[in-house]
């Protein structure tokens, strides 16, 4: 019975930050930042595969890129051990980008994408990389979390995230944040090296 408790413990908090949850699963994101936004719906139509919209903003100065995307995710690996997870994903979509969105000024947009992460209840390690024609969204992170909550209580991770996005981001940007995750609310909070704020949220529906 405890084995089994532990189990939905790890899963419920493993599976609510992922691109693909549990079959029949809905997900709404939004990660805020001031040259860089990026929201998505999303519903698991199976435990590997979900389906839904993403938008996304990248501005700086004159240049300012937007695109929406039919999206399609996929769980492509999974490795549990008794203490820790290990996923891979991929991602692909198709849609409509305004005419500085790619180099070739061509309307018609495509992604592609990879995304990794190792994760016990302390310690968090994660990497994404997203393919926009002649545009890149790269990120990484880690974090680690101070006491082992349960489900029903407020979990809080202390997180370092490195990202770059080609056009907007020419060398890395740091940000030190916070995580916080309460039942089926997940928010982010924090202020790069540089002074650029971010706010982000993820709810299942």
């Amino acid at each position: 019975m405890k084995i089994l408790l532990l189990f939905f413990l790890l899963f419920s908090f493993r599976a609510f930050s992922h691109p693909v949850i549990y079959k029949g699963g809905w997900v709404f994101s939004s990660m805020n930042m001031s040259e860089l936004s990026n929201n998505y719906l999303m519903y698991s139509i199976t435990q590997k595969f979900s389906l839904g919209l993403e938008q996304w903003r990248m501005s700086q100065s004159s240049i300012h890129q937007e695109a929406g995307f039919l999206k399609l995710n996929h769980l492509l690996w999974r490795f549990n051990q008794e203490d820790s997870q290990l996923n891979l994903y991929l991602h692909g979509g198709a849609g409509l980008g305004d005419k500085k969105f790619s180099q070739d000024k061509n309307v018609l947009g495509f992604m592609t994408g990879l995304e990794g992460d190792w994760e016990t209840r302390n310690l968090y390690v994660a990497g994404k990389y997203l393919q926009f024609h002649d545009t890149f969204f790269s990120q990484v992170r880690f974090g680690i979390s101070p006491r082992k909550a349960s489900f029903e209580e407020l979990q809080t991770w202390f997180m370092l995230q490195g990202l770059i996005a080609k056009d907007i981001q020419d060398t890395v940007m740091i940000t030190p944040m916070l995580r916080f995750f309460y039942h089926n609310v997940l928010w982010e909070m924090g202020s790069s090296t540089r002074g650029d704020w971010m706010l982000n949220l993820m709810i299942h529906l």
